[in-house]
């Protein structure tokens, strides 16, 4: 039984002792903690703010360029020209479709409710003041089928065939429809090939700029 005790107390003291070493090591433990934790609270109140003001400032710049860009949009207009004798254009039995699909161009655009943006112009004003070397292949009177539709005026050409295509650049919508001398009258052709009747004389004055 002696024997017994000395064992328990043994183990006692063994018990102590290693409560004793590990009473330093969990307040090294705790002390690292506090100081983390310190670190962090410490960081925490120098952390930046969001700063509402440039968080303002950038809506602001947002707002501003979308209010601007439809005038940007309206002065960067881009017009395109056909370039053809007048009466190649109006009176040749050989290019009896211009009429039509002038028309049936309006009708389109009046069923989709658009603004119409091509007309004929004659006699441009720019033709020899911005293409003088062009000018001399074009034969006079003339007429320019005008538009600010690209896509449009390429098929046109295409169509047409016997015309010069020139690219505006840099013009107003007024120097564009700029016209010169009016159109003389032409003579009716001999022969009319097209299965429905002659287009009323001078039929292309309804597709001048108003």
């Amino acid at each position: 039984m002696a024997h017994t005790m000395r064992q328990s107390n043994s183990i006692e003291s063994k018990g102590a002792r290693t409560m004793a070493l590990q009473r330093p090591a969990m307040g090294a433990v705790a002390g690292r903690v506090a100081r983390v934790q310190q670190r962090q609270l410490s960081q925490a109140s120098f952390a930046p703010v969001a700063r509402p003001q440039q968080v303002q400032r950038n809506t602001h710049v947002i707002c501003v360029a979308a209010q601007e860009a439809p005038a940007q949009q309206e002065t960067a207009t881009q017009w395109y020209g056909l370039v053809a004798n007048a009466e190649f254009f109006c009176n040749d039995v050989q290019n009896e479709a211009m009429a039509e699909q002038l028309r049936e161009r309006v009708r389109y655009f009046k069923e989709q409710g658009r603004e119409q943006d091509f007309f004929l112009v004659a006699n441009p004003t720019w033709l020899d003041a911005k293409f003088p070397e062009q000018a001399k292949q074009v034969k006079r009177p003339c007429m320019a089928l005008v538009s600010s539709d690209k896509q449009w005026v390429t098929f046109m050409k295409l169509r047409l065939d016997r015309v010069l295509k020139v690219d505006l650049a840099g013009m107003s919508a007024a120097e564009a429809l700029s016209a010169g001398e009016p159109l003389p009258e032409f003579k009716k052709p001999e022969k009319w090939t097209a299965p429905y009747a002659m287009y009323s004389p001078r039929w292309w004055e309804k597709f001048y700029p108003n």
